[in-house]
């Protein structure tokens, strides 16, 4: 079994940080359309990389290997391939991933809320939808 360390050891050079900005960084690690979706599904319990497609059947292969190389190389997921044959390949979440979690949350509310709201302005009587309605002064 070998598991990859989800950051290099101490005592080897890091690569500098391409930006001093937190926000840019945030978004760097996990601004990617699918990895808070993999941190969530992986955040309850390890898996395997088909199961992760059948959790999220609308992303494509290429996709989600290239989401889960991103996440293993912000130290967010741990990748572990047992010596089996066939390979055998599991993916869990890293100590490091789990302080994403409360992101995860307040963005699933904000989710929750906003599909709320979008139901509200498109259901019946709903007037503009919603529409920002600008009016020229008289």
């Amino acid at each position: 079994m070998e598991t990859r360390p989800a950051a290099k050891s101490a005592g080897v050079s890091q690569p500098p940080l391409l930006t001093k900005c937190p926000l840019t960084a945030a978004l760097n690690a996990i601004g990617g359309k699918w990895s808070l979706i993999c941190l969530y599904w992986l955040d309850s319990a390890t898996r395997r990389f088909n199961e992760l497609r059948r959790l999220m059947p609308e992303i494509s292969h290429k996709v989600l290997a290239a989401t889960l190389r991103s996440l293993e190389h912000e130290g967010l997921i741990c990748r572990t391939v047992y010596a089996e044959v066939p390979p055998r390949v599991e993916y869990r979440i890293s100590g490091h991933g789990e302080t994403v979690r409360p992101l995860i949350q307040a963005v699933r509310a904000w989710g929750r809320e906003h599909l709320e709201w979008k139901r509200r302005i498109s259901g019946p009587g709903a007037g503009d939808g919603g529409k920002l309605t600008v009016r020229k002064r008289a």
